[in-house]
């Protein structure tokens, strides 16, 4: 009998992406909340399960991850699912995965921290910033919309990619890129969103 998948997140974009992963490839998990805004992360039981003291991080067949860009990338080569086959393919899948998480990440981040976690906190967001890293996410804006170009998903079909960047999509401003928005329409349609219940703007 193998050891149950235990998903540690919350309900910030990194941990959704492998939630929302999860649920599309119908894998039994457990999913422990961790509240950051609590200082959840910060307690000693939790520093022994990872010392970066961040989420998500996933324990699956005996090995434990920090990042999420990781944890897509095994589930999609576990399961063979929602992952693309050829080496071309899964090459092209990774060069997305280390563009949301090198560059895209940052700058929706910003974004995010303010619209989605100051007004939690009882804080207001900075507008100044949030049109700052807009400005920065141009660039891989159009990288975005070229990869959907005449597609429904970033590889055609859906794939565990786009559960990498669905998180982030209803935190920012897509009015200009409208390929970008039907995308994220679409991902928001998804079963696996609605039993995620992924965190979008109020």
């Amino acid at each position: 009998m193998t050891d149950p998948i235990r998903l540690y997140g919350s309900w910030s974009p990194n941990p959704q992406k492998v939630r929302l992963a999860l649920e599309a490839l119908e894998l039994p998990y457990e999913w422990i909340e961790i509240d950051l805004i609590s200082g959840a992360h910060r307690s000693p039981e939790f520093g022994e399960i990872t010392p970066l003291r961040t989420v998500p991080v996933l324990d699956i067949d005996g090995h434990r991850f920090r990042q999420s860009g990781t944890m897509l990338t095994y589930l999609g080569e576990r399961e063979g699912q929602f992952w693309p086959l050829t080496l071309a393919g899964r090459t092209h899948a990774m060069d997305l995965l280390f563009i949301e998480a090198s560059s895209f990440q940052l700058h929706a981040g910003m974004v995010f921290l303010n619209r989605g976690i100051l007004p939690r906190i009882g804080k207001e967001g900075d507008e100044g910033r949030i049109a700052k890293a807009h400005k920065k996410l141009s660039s891989t804006f159009e990288v975005l919309s070229t990869a959907l170009d005449s597609r429904d998903y970033l590889l055609g079909d859906f794939s565990l990619v786009d559960c990498a960047y669905a998180p982030w999509l209803p935190w920012l401003d897509l009015d200009t890129f409208p390929s970008l928005a039907a995308w994220r329409d679409r991902l928001m349609a998804r079963p696996e969103w609605t039993r995620c219940g992924v965190a979008t703007p109020a």
